[in-house]
């Protein structure tokens, strides 16, 4: 349960022409020098990249200060993430932050005392969504609601109840999990102006969304299992045609695709700790990427 007790303990605790992406438009092989983001506990919770084939591991951000969830912007020169803020005690305070990727030019977007985390950039680069807990001190993810804001730190607001929202290609969308009566996690769209809820996925398990697949087309998500483990899964954007694509025993948790959409990063705690692995869009033979402990991994 390493994955899903991180989130707990959290809360408790596009590229270039993103912004022309539409729906059902096919979409650019992947850039040569695409990386994959993601936060590490070795030494401790910090911001990393990797090759997706596996080298030119590094750090992307020195801090003594816990870094989670990192988010490329769509001009690729920022990373949002969360985090203890400047000035404060590691795993005290969480805040939305952004960083350039040389690790210079830190700054807080959110300052308050509650717990502010898993940051996302709109493919236009003008909001930022993220889950917000009001109360600093709770560790109840059901309680949490989805804010906006500018990457300046201005015009945050309330969007929806909910928690991991992921913009759609076009920026019209966001795609979240919400707490309803016969599940504690079923899959919500809403319109990026907070209009036009409505439910995709309603199961008795707990279910949260991971990406949306470059074309628009498909949704990578998540669902735990009543005895803690958890696989990957993906599904029709507009519902329906749920595939299955991990089968072990262990916790799987799913990340976003390759830039180009025939590839899916993932983490998986299958030997103990969580590590990274890529495998086809479909499914299939996974391919270990990382052998550290390793968890939320984007693809850009």
């Amino acid at each position: 349960m390493i994955a899903r007790v991180a989130l707990v303990a959290v809360l408790a605790c596009t590229v270039g022409g993103a912004a022309q992406a539409r729906r059902g438009e096919p979409q650019a092989p992947a850039r040569v020098g695409s990386l994959i983001l993601f936060w590490s506990m070795d030494p401790y919770p910090s911001l990393w990249s990797i090759r997706p084939d596996g080298s030119h591991r590094r750090r992307l951000f020195r801090t003594r200060q816990n870094c989670k969830r990192p988010s490329l912007s769509p001009d690729r020169r920022w990373i949002a993430f969360d985090g203890a803020p400047p000035g404060k005690a590691s795993m005290k305070e969480f805040d939305l932050q952004i960083v350039r990727r040389d690790g210079t030019g830190r700054r807080s977007l959110t300052r308050s005392d509650a717990r502010e985390i898993d940051p996302q950039w709109s493919p236009d680069g003008t909001r930022i969504s993220y889950s917000r807990l009001a109360r600093a001190d709770s560790s109840d993810f059901r309680k949490t609601w989805i804010w906006t804001v500018r990457p300046d730190g201005g015009g945050a607001r309330p969007l929806v109840h909910g928690n991991t929202a992921r913009w759609s290609p076009d920026g019209s969308e966001l795609v979240f999990s919400a707490l309803t009566p016969k599940s504690d996690g079923d899959v919500f769209v809403v319109r990026a102006d907070g209009t036009g809820l409505r439910r995709l996925l309603a199961t008795p398990r707990l279910e949260q969304p991971n990406a949306w697949s470059p074309d628009g087309r498909r949704i990578l998500f998540t669902r735990w299992s009543a005895d803690g483990g958890s696989d990957v899964l993906s599904m029709a954007a507009a519902g329906g045609d749920v595939r299955r694509l991990t089968h072990a025993r262990d916790e799987n948790v799913g990340g976003s695709w390759s830039p180009d959409g025939t590839r899916i990063v993932f983490s998986s705690a299958r030997f103990g700790r969580s590590h990274l692995f890529v495998m086809r869009a479909g499914g299939g033979k996974a391919r270990q990427l990382s052998h550290r402990e390793d968890f939320d991994p984007v693809w850009r």
